[in-house]
């Protein structure tokens, strides 16, 4: 690969450092995604977690928002190959206490070169992201692991590699629930509070491509997809 995978997947996911270029270190192919360590992702439940191994009752859940840090790698070699790598702000905030390999806590998978014929690329079966931290402190010792699964990113002309979405296997602890995952890039804060379509709410004159439909998330205070991927208008 032409970039080096565990040196950017140890990208910090966070707020503060909106990436707003795009790569120019390799050729990119039809499938394009936007580089970046911040792609604001909502996650909507599908099934609710039950009781641990030992069969205690499981009341741990995903973020309902989360940084992702998404990267494409291309083989220069082989222009059929490319793959996907994704890590979550939920494990990068917790690798200074696990003393596993930096690897483990991002999901790898194989990407599509060619988009389908809804302007979608695939990749369909990802490796599982996981962190073992260690307690510090007032803080718990913690096992969470993210499997993500039928990958889908929006790349057409208009908006190549800015929305995706995916199904999310979320096992905290030894309790799982599952998640339909929907993101977008770049980043971009909003006020829930203010008018509906202003620049300060995810509208005319923010950093939000204006054929997508979006909303403010009301915690997270950033804009994110309002409907199924692609979210457009």
């Amino acid at each position: 690969m032409t970039k080096n995978i565990l040196k950017t997947a140890m990208v910090v996911a966070g707020a503060a450092s909106l990436m707003t270029g795009c790569s120019n270190e390799q050729a990119e192919a039809a499938c394009f995604v936007q580089d970046s360590g911040n792609w604001a992702t909502r996650y909507e439940m599908v099934s609710e977690s039950g009781t641990d191994v030992n069969g205690n009752a499981c009341d741990t859940k995903a973020p309902d928002f989360e940084f992702l840090g998404i990267y494409k790698f291309a083989n220069p070699d082989n222009p059929s190959q490319a793959q996907l790598t994704i890590r979550p702000a939920g494990l990068a905030s917790r690798a200074g206490r696990d003393p596993g390999p930096p690897s483990e806590q991002t999901a790898i998978g194989d990407f599509a070169v060619e988009p389908d014929e809804k302007s979608l690329c695939h990749a369909d079966t990802m490796s599982e992201a996981k962190v073992d931290a260690a307690a510090s402190g007032d803080v718990a010792a913690t096992k969470i692991s993210y499997q993500y699964s039928n990958v889908r990113v929006y790349s057409a002309p208009s908006a190549p590699g800015t929305q995706f979405t995916a199904e999310l296997k979320y096992t905290r602890d030894g309790c799982t629930a599952t998640y339909i995952a929907r993101g977008m890039w770049p980043a971009q804060p909003c006020d829930p509070d203010a008018e509906v379509g202003s620049a300060d709410n995810c509208g005319k004159g923010s950093l939000v491509n204006p054929d997508f439909a979006v909303t403010c998330h009301p915690t997270a205070h950033y804009c994110v997809v309002a409907n199924d991927v692609p979210s457009l208008k």
